[in-house]
C-alpha cells in the first residue's frame, strides 16, 4: 500500500503543467544521440515558459523510450502531440527499431512547434504530424500498430481504444496516461479496459500513472 501512495504523491508533484516547479533531471540521455537529447532539453525549457504545455513527466518519457526499444515496436501512434515532448521520446526509440510515428493534435500552432522540435532532433523523416480530431484521424490509419500513447482528452479515451483495438498487432501496447492524477475521471475507462476481450491491462505507477493495455 505504501508504494502505491508514494506513487500517487509523486504523480501529484509531477509537473503536468510544466510552468510550475519544473526541474530537469539527469540520467536518462545515456545512449541517446546528442541531437535528440538536445532537442528534448530545449522543449523542456520551452514548456517551462508557457501555460498550455500538458506533457508526460520525464520519467514517463524515459519509460516509453525503454519499452519501445525492448519490444522492438516499429509502428506507433500518439494521440496528443502538444509541443512534441513525448513524441521525441517515442520517435527516438522507433528510429532505433526502423519504425515510424503518426502523431495527432487538433491545434495547428502546437503541431508547427512540434514539427520544429522533430526537425531539430533529426527525426522529422520518421514522424507524420496530423492536425485534426483524433476521432476523425484514427479510422484512417492502417492496421499493424505496435505502440500507442493515448494522452489527449480524457472523455474520449475509451473511444480511442475502441477505434485502435482492431488495428493493433499481437503484443501491441496502448499506454493511457494520467490514471493516477485523473483517477476519478478515468475510473470508468480503467474498469472497462481491464475487461476488454483480447487484451490484458494493468496500471504502471510511473509519471502521472499509465494504464498499460497489451493485445494478447
Amino acid at each position: 500500500m505504501g508504494s502505491v501512495e508514494s506513487a500517487r504523491a509523486e504523480a501529484r508533484g509531477s509537473c503536468v503543467n510544466l510552468r510550475a516547479g519544473f526541474r530537469p533531471r539527469r540520467g536518462y540521455h545515456v545512449g541517446m544521440q546528442a541531437r535528440v537529447s538536445g532537442a528534448i532539453a530545449r522543449v523542456e525549457r520551452f514548456m517551462a515558459t508557457v501555460d498550455d504545455a500538458m506533457a508526460v513527466p520525464r520519467e514517463a518519457g524515459a519509460f516509453m523510450h525503454a519499452l519501445i526499444l525492448a519490444t522492438g515496436a516499429k509502428n506507433a501512434v500518439e494521440i496528443g502531440t502538444s509541443y512534441g515532448y513525448s513524441g521525441l521520446w517515442i520517435a527516438s526509440a522507433l528510429a532505433e527499431n526502423g519504425g515510424r510515428l503518426v502523431t495527432i493534435d487538433h491545434t495547428e500552432r502546437k503541431a508547427v512547434a512540434a514539427r520544429g522540435a522533430f526537425e531539430s532532433a533529426g527525426l522529422a523523416d520518421i514522424i507524420e504530424t496530423r492536425v485534426g480530431e483524433a476521432l476523425d484521424v484514427l479510422p484512417t490509419l492502417e492496421a499493424g500498430i505496435d505502440f500507442v500513447l493515448n494522452d489527449a482528452d480524457k472523455p474520449n479515451c475509451r473511444r480511442y481504444v475502441e477505434l485502435l483495438a482492431g488495428r493493433m498487432n499481437r503484443r501491441g501496447v496502448i499506454l493511457t496516461d494520467n490514471t493516477i492524477t485523473h483517477a476519478e475521471q478515468l475510473a470508468g475507462f480503467v474498469e472497462w479496459v481491464r475487461r476488454l476481450e483480447g487484451f490484458f491491462s494493468t496500471r504502471v505507477p510511473v509519471g502521472n500513472g499509465m494504464e498499460m493495455t497489451v493485445k494478447v
